[in-house]
């Protein structure tokens, strides 16, 4: 994590006479779009909820909600979740991958965001992590309230035609934050990695009479890389076109192998 940054964030906050806090995570979105740079997101150092008690401390965290559809999300750990005192709001999707996934996330993370204005008016600043437009209504509402709006979205993934970062007090890109290198999200930052991960699979002896398909490479790279299923994709899609897989067929299996001279 970017120390400076946070600093500076937390030297604003006491500007700001930011005391009681209420966190919004929009985590569907964000989930997807940081494991599009292959992070493990269990790791404290990816973790935007840890990220959030180092900014704001528990002495000013009065809830912290997380929203996703958690059957699709199923590799976070929710104990270690509510651990960091996040609130779970489990939201139903309509059981898709990645870019087709859609759920009412925006719709229930905004009515308990008003809720919450109305049961507890000493929230003074409503943090919002979201890279949403759908997020603009509830934000606007809160600025027009006389609260203070705080916001942290992944850049790439703002609209591009309603800038979500005009409808805050304090706007923030994660992936600074964390120091996410943006070469994490194309296929060639991955090269050496799948060859590696290739190469071990075939020397398990478990794997002897076996080849590794398209879907169990692009299982492998989600389980052992943490990339997102697309990243995986096209992942796999760049090393072929550039030479450096190949399928082939062994006792009419066919798999993908590291491709040779």
């Amino acid at each position: 994590m970017d120390n400076q940054q946070i600093e500076i964030i937390k030297k604003t906050l006491e500007e700001q006479e930011v005391k009681n806090v209420a966190i919004f995570v929009d985590y569907d979105n964000i989930y997807y779009g940081l494991k599009d740079y292959a992070l493990d997101l269990n790791d404290n150092n990816f973790c935007v909820f840890n990220l959030m008690n180092i900014i704001y401390t528990k002495n000013k965290i009065r809830t912290m909600r997380a929203y996703a559809d958690f059957d699709q999300v199923n590799d976070i750990k929710l104990k270690v979740l509510q651990e960091k005192r996040v609130q779970i709001r489990n939201v139903y999707g309509n059981g898709k991958e990645e870019q087709y996934r859609k759920n009412a996330s925006d719709i229930e993370l905004s009515i308990d965001a008003i809720e919450t204005y109305y049961k507890n008016r000493e929230i003074d600043t409503f943090v919002f992590i979201t890279a949403d437009s759908d997020m603009i209504p509830i934000m606007s509402r809160m600025i027009y309230k006389g609260k203070k709006v705080h916001l942290y979205y992944i850049d790439e993934n703002t609209s591009q035609y309603q800038n979500i970062t005009n409808y805050s007090h304090l706007n923030l890109d994660i992936l600074k934050i964390l120091e996410i290198p943006l070469e994490r999200k194309k296929p060639e930052y991955w090269v050496n990695d799948v060859i590696n991960l290739i190469d071990e699979w075939y020397k398990n002896p478990n794997n002897s009479n076996k080849m590794l398909g398209g879907k169990w490479l692009n299982d492998e790279l989600q389980k052992n890389l943490h990339m997102s299923q697309h990243l995986a994709s096209i992942t796999i899609q760049y090393m072929e076109e550039n030479d450096k897989v190949q399928k082939t067929k062994k006792r009419k299996l066919e798999g993908y192998v590291i491709k040779t001279s």
